[in-house]
């Protein structure tokens, strides 16, 4: 018999982000403005080089992938399993991080090392964390100028989707799948970014309260809540050696679900799916697009005209195109030894990975 096959498609950052409980308000650093900042999560790596702050960053995890020049910087382990001797080898006036390990943070501190706590666990902490980190850079003009970008960009999904009908949605980030069928889910409840970014793109989430955040739900749980669409969220898939013929021929034999019959489970790949940071307008619009194809005129057209929100000089534009400050790069120190992790050149940010299969 085939052994039962774990597919977790969401990196850990973003289940440690979505997945506190009470997080607590991020510090404000007093002193200098940092020069050498170690990142603990991909979302608040994006977030500093939005800001045009990357010439700064002297560390980041192993999953830390984007923008591109992230991907050639010292990495300190992961968020959970920190390096902590490679972080003060490369002696960081800051380190940045999310809200879930406070024994990392104990120890950190316990070494001399300033440590700032980012809660991104909703999207108006999303929005909030581009100030807060703004801040803590004294960019705080480039932290308004971006944090209005993203704004206005949602807003216009927003308006796009105001008088369509609400989707009934299941947002899959996990699955287990065995004798090449989807046996259980790990989907995406309330209280979590996944469900406020529903809401914005005109869904409504089929996991309702009284559960945990991404509860692991059954195949019979899933005909219970028979969604209208299934969002399965795939990242990493040549770093994990993903196979997606096989995660969507898992979904096939599912005919009992309404999603299935109807042809409307779809995958959507990308790195951008699962990092709650800047590029979240690009998550919204493909989670958009994707629960509403009968507004794919009005989709077109918010791409045709251009977008709200000028972006400010010397940050990398959420549509992709980068651009970076004249800031002085901090020297760098030698490779930690975690060495180096080569990943794939990232997609177009206009580009809409979803996929689409038809059901036997």
């Amino acid at each position: 018999m085939e052994r039962a096959r774990t597919v977790v498609t969401i990196i850990v950052g973003v289940l440690l982000v979505a997945g506190c409980e009470d997080p607590p308000v991020s510090e404000t650093i007093a002193g200098a403005i940092p020069q050498r900042i170690v990142s603990l999560a991909p979302s608040l790596t994006e977030t500093l080089f939005a800001l045009g702050a990357g010439g700064r960053v002297v560390g980041v995890t192993r999953y830390c992938a984007y923008p591109s020049a992230a991907r050639d910087l010292p990495k300190i382990g992961g968020h959970l399993d920190p390096n902590f001797e490679a972080i003060v080898s490369l002696e960081p006036d800051l380190v940045v991080a999310i809200p879930s390990s406070h024994e990392n943070r104990r120890r950190l501190e316990s070494l001399g090392v300033a440590v700032l706590e980012v809660d991104q666990h909703d999207v108006d902490a999303v929005l909030d964390s581009v100030s807060t980190v703004a801040e803590a850079c004294g960019v705080r003009e480039r932290g308004a100028a971006l944090r209005k970008a993203i704004e206005d960009r949602l807003a216009d999904v927003a308006a796009t989707v105001a008088g369509a009908p609400r989707v009934r949605t299941l947002v899959v980030v996990g699955h287990q799948i065995g004798g090449g069928t989807v046996r259980s889910v790990w989907a995406a409840g309330p209280d979590t970014f996944y469900d406020g970014v529903l809401r914005i793109a005109g869904g409504v989430n089929v996991v309702d309260g009284g559960v945990a955040r991404y509860p692991e739900v059954s195949r019979e749980g899933l005909t219970a809540l028979d969604p209208e669409v299934v969002l399965d969220l795939v990242a990493g898939v040549e770093e994990r050696h993903l196979d997606l013929d096989e995660v969507r021929s898992g979904w096939r034999r599912l005919s009992e679900l309404r999603a299935v019959r109807e042809h409307r489970v779809i995958v959507l790949e990308g790195d951008q799916m699962v990092v709650p940071g800047p590029r979240l307008p690009e998550m919204v619009e493909a989670v958009a697009r994707a629960l509403h194809p009968e507004l794919a005129c009005d989709f077109h057209q918010l791409s045709s005209r251009g977008r709200r929100g000028a972006v400010p000089s010397g940050v990398f534009d959420l549509r992709g195109a980068e651009s970076y400050l004249t800031v002085r790069r901090a020297p760098r120190s030698e490779k930690t030894p975690l060495g180096a992790v080569h990943r794939r050149p990232q997609q177009n940010a206009g580009e809409n990975r979803g996929l689409e299969w038809d059901a036997e």
